[in-house]
């Protein structure tokens, strides 16, 4: 301290200040002396001494012990070293002014107690410099106390409580400020560097301290390495992301924690000035980690701030679509179909979601479309995918270091265009290895998995189209006539054709795969001259139609391929009219022959022969020339002059609608009945008998030689058509009938052989007969061993549905000694010939009934279980069938059915008939307690079962009046109630029957009933008198 004071009185201390001015004013005249003296050259201190002195006083110190005492007041002044401000550091010692070595603080004190007093002093500083209401004395006051204070408890003054007089600053003010810069001290030690020098001499010692700060604060922002993937995707976020802050490179030390929100930023954390290491410790959702090492420089007072970019997650693994066939599994077309261009909208979702809860606008979509590629051992494959070259529309793709990629999110996918000649109704996505067909929009979601982003299923998937399916319908036609009706007896039925093939690519058909030019399918025309495929048998693309087998009596002549074209599905292409019909030129030939006179062999010249078809009734008429001869040739006479004028044998014969043609024979494929007729020439002979040709082959004259009483014999037919089973013309509807026609045949030449075709037909309606849109037909091949054969030949059918038709059986014989092309020899074709025909009648099932009870009574004891059993007789039952027979109780006075508890009293019996003639019976139970005195009839209902889903009914018996089928429940007579008297005595152990009661109608006599009732009154009153008289005795 400058000057120490002990307590003293006032006139001591005024003694005291006299002696010292007195001393002070010698001093300065002898240091003045001494100054004069002194040579005129400055002289400095050395360079580690330094000049203190003790400037002006400040004010007073009250140096305060710990135990609350005083130990001294003194005026304190105010340290400088070198003109700037210090501080007494040693508080027991007086100071004295003059030079003083300096020396670092840390010689002589701890870093701990530097920066105790530094920040101290510090605190002081700041506290005076926001005060503006204190002095720089009492600033200086304030300072040095702290300093002591400080000091005091490092060294153990045991003056903890050092202060300045309350006059000189107020206890609250000193109170604030020493509590304030103990906090601050506490508080700040390492935010500032903290020093300070020691000047040592004579005197006391005095320092100085500084607190320079030393800290400033760093902060990180997080950022996307990939804005356009993360910007508003919510599957995106910043929030949460941990960094470490450290104070080495190698990240051992670490000084702080810093998380951020969800804009990226992080709260400050105060750091010493100079370099921070920062790294990421935790990723925020959808990143990845960033593990780089980020140095950052921190200056005094500031905030640095350090920007981090992560890299979002995405998948570079798109999603590859391939396309293949439905049908074949494969990745060819079929036809001329096509894969390549098929059409995918793809919809991209920034958020997790499932089908059900999509929003109605996508992030963003894309269409691409299927792209043909070549893999490496030359497969081609048709392929889409997220890329630019497979893009049609939408908006740009997502990418990150150059790739397409995909962000966290959701993904669907939907063929929105089936490619060429596909449809894309039932189109279905499966991934390799799956049995799952997925239809309609494919959902998945790209999630994190680690630090990478991978789809929810697979990446693959094929794509399955559905072909698309037509048919086709052709016409057959004749190509003289153009109609859609044969000509002659012949017939635009059973024309084959070949449907071939004209695409590169296979085509599926009914499970078999064909290539380019094979045929696919065959198909024949019905009786209407008309082919036809179902409607889904060829697949897209181009195929010809070729006439493989011309129909009977046709020549393949005039038919001509049509090439057509299967575009939409469901489809048959309709070849049907006349600009695309299949004409065939029918078979035509001619006849001739030479007329002569029995016996004499004269040539007869002008003899009409008529020629009549036997199938259309068209009849011309040809003429013998002067030598007989006659011909229907056009070489012979020109079929164009006088046509079928039939005068003379200059004129033409044509048969058929068409305009004659010389090119071709006269006579239609048919046969054809020859007739000679009676002429002058002739009218001395028998004209021959009529007698058939049949015209079978194209361009071929038949020669019918010459024509006399000696004529080839012809083969005739007769034939008679029975049931097989009992050899009847009648035959009794059923479901396995049985016709057999025994057909005599007259004209045959042995060893040929010959095919016999029949077939029903319905005499009323002069028509084939059809079971389920069949014909009945049947043939029979032989080898004819004699002139005259008979043979059977038999057709099965179900005829339930033919009572009352009469079925006529027609037949053709063919010759058969070229089976590629049979010859019509002869026929039967007369639907009036009732040797032909049989009669199919109704099946008639009779039902006879008898009802009775068990025992065989017509009379029946009312009760509550009456059983009825009906027997019942059927005749006329077809073998093998399964019938049920429903019978019921019916009352017979009300006519009405019998209810009992509101049900019908029925019952059913099932059996299947193993003749035709069976007895059956059925039994009916029910409580017949309240039906005394009803009679009962039992109704039957006989039902076909053959069909259990539509029961057929047979036969019915209901008659009401039937005896047969009537039953009689006894009536029940009346019982009296018998009276109740309590004194009525016991009723003796033997009971005396009595006759049964009178009955309305009885002849019994009343007068003797009623005798007996009074003598058993008279006896009862005698029993109670005699017994009451024992009781009183």
């Amino acid at each position: 301290m400058s000057v120490f004071f002990h307590t003293q009185n006032r006139k001591e201390k005024e003694k005291n200040m006299n002696k010292l001015v007195k001393r002070l004013l010698t001093g300065t005249l002898a240091f003045a002396t001494i100054l004069t003296a002194l040579p005129v050259t400055a002289v400095h201190a050395s360079g580690n001494q330094y000049w203190t002195e003790s400037a002006e006083r400040v004010g007073y110190i009250e140096h305060v012990m710990n135990d609350g005492s005083i130990k001294s007041t003194f005026h304190e002044g105010h340290m400088k070293v070198e003109g700037e401000t210090a501080y007494c550091v040693d508080i027991n010692t007086n100071f004295k002014n003059g030079y003083k070595t300096r020396s670092d603080a840390s010689t002589r004190m701890s870093s701990d107690q530097i920066a105790d007093v530094a920040l101290s002093l510090e605190y002081v500083k700041q506290y005076t410099a926001t005060h503006t209401g204190l002095n720089n004395n009492q600033k200086y006051l304030l300072e040095q106390c702290v300093v002591w204070q400080r000091l005091s408890e490092q060294l153990g003054w045991q003056c903890d409580n050092v202060r300045a007089s309350y006059n000189e600053i107020s206890q609250v003010v000193q109170n604030e400020v020493y509590a304030g810069a103990k906090a601050f001290a506490k508080a700040n030690k390492g935010r500032y560097e903290c020093g300070g020098y020691i000047y040592t001499g004579e005197g006391q010692d005095i320092g100085q301290f500084w607190a320079k700060l030393n800290v400033g604060n760093a902060k990180v922002k997080k950022t996307s390495y990939n804005p356009t993937v993360t910007d508003g995707n919510a599957s995106y976020s910043f929030e949460g992301a941990t960094f470490g802050v450290y104070s080495d490179k190698s990240c051992n030390s670490q000084l702080a924690t810093l998380t951020a929100d969800g804009n990226g930023d992080t709260k400050e954390v105060e750091v010493k000035v100079g370099t921070v290491y920062i790294k990421e410790l935790s990723a925020p959702k959808g990143y990845k980690l960033n593990s780089t090492v980020h140095a950052l420089n921190v200056e005094v007072g500031k905030t640095a701030t350090l920007t981090v970019a992560d890299t979002p997650k995405v998948t570079e693994t798109l999603i590859d679509l391939f396309k293949i066939d439905m049908e074949t599994g494969k990745s060819t077309p079929q036809g001329n179909a096509s894969l390549e261009g098929a059409e995918f909208t793809w919809s991209y979702y920034d958020g997790y979601y499932n089908a059900d809860n999509l929003p109605a606008k996508a992030t963003r979509t894309w269409t691409t479309k299927t792209v043909a590629e070549k893999d490496s051992d030359g497969t081609i494959h048709y392929v889409s995918r997220l890329a630019d070259s497979y893009k049609v529309s939408g908006d740009s793709f997502y990418t990150q270091d150059d790739k397409n990629v995909l962000p966290l999110g959701t993904l669907t996918v939907t063929e929105t265009k089936a490619p060429n000649g596909y449809l894309l109704d039932g189109a279905y996505m499966q991934a390799d290895g799956s049995s799952e067909q997925i239809k309609g929009t494919y959902l998945t979601q790209i999630s994190e998995d680690g630090e990478l982003a991978v789809l929810s299923g697979s990446n693959q998937y094929s794509v399955s189209d559905k072909v698309i399916r037509g048919g086709v319908k052709i016409q057959k036609r004749d190509l003289e006539t153009k109609d859609t009706k044969a000509q002659g007896s012949a017939t635009l039925q059973y024309t084959e054709f070949n449907i071939i093939s004209l695409n590169y690519s296979p085509v599926l058909v009914e499970g078999k795969l064909y290539s380019k030019n094979e045929t696919v399918k065959k198909i024949q025309t019905g009786i209407d001259g008309i082919a036809s495929t179902s409607a889904d048998l060829l697949p897209y693309g181009k195929y010809r139609l070729e006439e493989s087998k011309a129909p009977e009596g046709y020549l393949t002549d005039g038919a001509k391929t049509i090439d057509f074209f299967i575009t939409e599905d469901g489809k048959i292409v309709d070849l049907t009219d006349k600009s695309h019909s299949v004409y065939n030129q029918i078979k035509r030939g001619d006849i001739e022959g030479v007329k002569i006179g029995a016996g004499t062999h004269k040539r007869l010249a002008g003899v009409p022969f008529r020629i009549t078809s036997k199938t259309t009734g068209e009849s011309h008429i040809v003429v013998t020339d002067k030598n007989g001869q006659f011909s229907t040739a056009s070489s012979w006479a020109s079929h164009k002059v006088n046509t079928n004028a039939g005068k003379s044998s200059e004129d033409g014969v044509w048969f058929g609608t068409s305009e004659p043609d010389d090119s071709k024979g006269a006579l239609l494929y048919d046969t054809y009945v020859i007739e000679e007729l009676k002429c002058d020439s002739n009218a001395e002979f028998k004209p021959i008998p009529a007698f058939e040709v049949v015209v079978s082959r194209n361009k071929m004259t038949v020669d019918l030689g010459t024509l006399t009483d000696e004529y080839e014999k012809e083969i005739t037919i007769h034939t008679t058509a029975t049931d097989k089973k009992t050899g009847e013309k009648i035959i009794v509807a059923g479901k396995d009938i049985k016709i057999v026609d025994k057909v005599t045949l007259d004209g045959l030449e042995a060893g040929t052989k010959y095919k016999l075709s029949g077939w029903q037909m319905l005499k009323e309606e002069n028509a084939e007969l059809l079971i389920d849109g069949k014909r009945v037909d049947s043939d029979y091949t032989f080898t004819a061993d004699s002139e005259k054969m008979t043979v059977e030949i038999t057709y099965s059918l179900d005829g339930s549905a033919l009572g009352g038709q009469n079925l006529v059986t027609f037949e053709e014989l063919y010759d058969m000694s070229n089976p590629k092309e049979p010859v019509k020899v002869a026929e039967h074709k007369d639907i009036n010939d009732d040797g032909q025909t049989v009669l199919i009648t109704e099946r008639i099932i009779k039902i006879h009934t008898t009802a009775t009870d068990k025992n065989g009574k017509k009379e029946i004891e009312a009760g509550k279980d009456v059983t009825i059993v009906d027997k019942v007789t059927l005749d006329g039952l077809e073998v093998g069938t399964k019938y049920k027979l429903s019978g019921w109780q019916m009352l017979k006075e009300e006519n009405t059915e019998l209810l009992i508890d509101g049900k019908k009293v029925s019952n059913d019996y099932e059996f299947t008939a193993d003749s035709e003639k069976m007895t059956v019976e059925i039994a009916f139970t029910f409580d017949g307690s309240s039906l005394s005195g009803k009679s009962l009839v039992t109704f039957e209902e006989l039902y076909d079962m053959t069909n259990p889903d539509e029961p057929k009914k047979m036969t019915e018996h209901k008659d009401i009046t039937d005896d047969g089928q009537t039953v009689t429940i006894k009536k029940v007579p009346e019982v009296p109630d018998t009276p109740k008297d309590t004194d009525t005595p016991d009723t003796p152990s033997k009971v005396t029957k009595t006759s049964d009661s009178p009955k309305t109608g009885d002849n019994t006599n009343i007068y003797a009933y009623l005798a007996m009732l009074g003598l058993s009154c008279v006896g009862l009153g005698c029993m109670l008198y005699f017994k009451r008289r024992r009781k009183k005795s």
